[in-house]
């Protein structure tokens, strides 16, 4: 009798240590379970981390964190009838020669569909700029933060940035 009662609590510790490692599979990559919200007419979605605020307004949507500290805001713009294709990198460089940079802007990707640069201001915060194109549609999203990207809020803030995405033109 013995023996069975202390086959069954083996297998049910197995059990329980199975469920929990993929449990962590399906966390974010920062720790957070990010719900995603998208815009009414579904061609934009963003990731919006526990306990930090969404805010849409006619303009734009707005991502902060819960310290206030972090804030990513997505603007989108739609090109008008006979303007040609709208190219990310062009929108990019006109950006970054009227924004204020304590330091020069280091370019981390550029594309025709996407083109982003990290800067810091002359009050010494951090910024990360994206524009993501369909040719169509152009959003412009930034991350802001008082604080490093290396720390907890500032890379989640990233990841935030990061996740969001522009359907292709239907």
């Amino acid at each position: 009798m013995r023996t069975l009662l202390t086959k069954s609590k083996k297998s049910s510790t197995k059990e329980t240590a199975t469920k929990k490692s993929s449990h962590k599979a399906a966390n974010g990559r920062n720790g957070f379970h990010p719900g995603t919200y998208i815009v009414p007419r579904g061609h934009v979605s963003i990731a919006v981390p526990t306990f930090w605020n969404l805010r849409q307004t006619n303009d734009d949507l707005q991502v902060e964190s819960e310290a206030s500290e972090t804030t990513v805001i997505v603007t989108a713009y739609h090109r008008n009838a006979g303007v040609q294709s709208l190219d990310a990198r062009e929108y990019l460089r006109h950006f970054l020669d009227t924004a204020p940079a304590a330091d020069k802007a280091k370019m981390i990707d550029s594309s025709k569909q996407k083109a982003s640069a990290r800067f810091r201001d002359p009050e010494g915060d951090n910024w990360l700029v994206r524009f993501i194109t369909n040719g169509k549609t152009l959003l412009l999203a930034t991350c802001h933060s008082n604080r490093p990207f290396t720390s907890r809020e500032g890379r989640t803030g990233v990841a935030v940035l990061e996740s969001i995405k522009l359907k292709a033109r239907s």
